[in-house]
């Protein structure tokens, strides 16, 4: 198979046409199957893709909900599951069942969820002329352009390509913060107010999820929705507009709830990263619930000890922003 048979079969993408449910931004068509294989193009310009095996991971799910956020309101979520699984009959993307698992694989039904298809199939497998061909910067740049430019309205075709730039470089950011916690060994204030917000705070973000496995380290709550959705968000102990650091070692994996709480002071955590709650949280008439019990519980930090907070960060925290009394 040659270049322009995969321009071909990107370009007539089996799509759900109804007027009432999409709208000409999306060319009146449902977008997910063109939106998956943007952020599966992602997934190869950083590197990610090693092998011919495209796995229903929480990066691809995190990179297929930035696209989607660009074309549907934010009230309208999108499911990866339904493209993941229809694109099969493009002819170019196969599951591969788990072994023992290939009745169960005739049987499943999207609506059961992302969990469930990931618990019977090991990823999609490409034709091996397209997974050559999208292993070359060239032909991803032409299968990029060609799903952008038929799939999607003028006017929001732009910020699509904007989107795959900021995914790439995103990336390269939280990589490079990963990898500069391991070689510098003590805190050092970096300035990265010169970095484009959208990626730094992408990248910033990533770097922390990874590290803490989408797990709180005040409750530790680890929840991922069957869309593959997590529960919590990236949150810097000094605030970046304080301290201009994106160190992962100045940062937090946090639950809606327990981020609230951090950032007014209510909780904090002792040099022995042991969390530490604010008589403010008893006051009357709170009702704090299930938040006091985490009296003296330990920081359920990253596996990887490097990563562990500065000790100088949750220093900060406690003199400047926790209610003592």
């Amino acid at each position: 198979m040659n270049m322009e048979h995969y321009i071909q079969r990107f370009a007539s993408l089996n799509a759900n046409k109804n007027r009432k449910t999409w709208t000409a931004v999306t060319t009146h068509r449902a977008p997910h199957k063109p939106l998956l294989l943007l952020a599966v193009l992602d997934l190869f310009a950083q590197g990610s893709l090693s092998t011919n095996l495209i796995e229903p991971t929480g990066e691809l799910v995190e990179l297929f909900g930035f696209y989607w956020h660009k074309v549907r309101p934010p009230s309208q979520r999108g499911n990866i599951t339904y493209p993941f699984y229809y694109l099969q009959s493009e002819g170019f993307w196969h599951l591969l069942p788990h072994p023992g698992q290939e009745v169960a694989l005739t049987v499943y039904r999207p609506n059961a969820g992302l969990a469930a298809l990931s618990a019977i199939i090991l990823g999609a497998r490409l034709d091996d002329d397209l997974y050559a061909l999208l292993c070359a910067s060239d032909s991803r740049d032409v299968l990029r352009r060609v799903l952008i430019e038929t799939y999607f309205a003028p006017e929001i075709r732009a910020s699509l390509l904007e989107q795959g730039e900021i995914n790439a470089a995103a990336y390269e950011y939280s990589q490079e913060l990963l990898a500069k916690a391991h070689t510098i060994l003590k805190e050092v204030a970096e300035d990265s107010s010169t970095i484009p917000t959208p990626i730094r705070d992408q990248g910033f973000r990533r770097a922390i999820v990874r590290a803490y496995d989408h797990r709180c380290a005040i409750c530790g709550v680890r929840i991922l929705t069957a869309d593959g959705h997590t529960a919590v968000a990236a949150a810097h102990i000094i605030p970046w507009s304080i301290s201009h650091n994106d160190d992962p070692r100045n940062g937090l994996a946090l639950c809606h709830l327990c981020h609230w709480t951090f950032d007014e002071g209510l909780v904090t955590f002792t040099d022995q990263y042991q969390v530490k709650t604010s008589p403010q949280l008893a006051s009357t008439p709170n009702l704090p619930g299930h938040l006091l019990t985490f009296a003296g519980r330990p920081l359920l930090g990253p596996a990887d000890e490097a990563l562990r907070p500065f000790p100088d960060s949750i220093r900060w925290h406690r003199k400047e922003v926790f209610h003592g009394r």
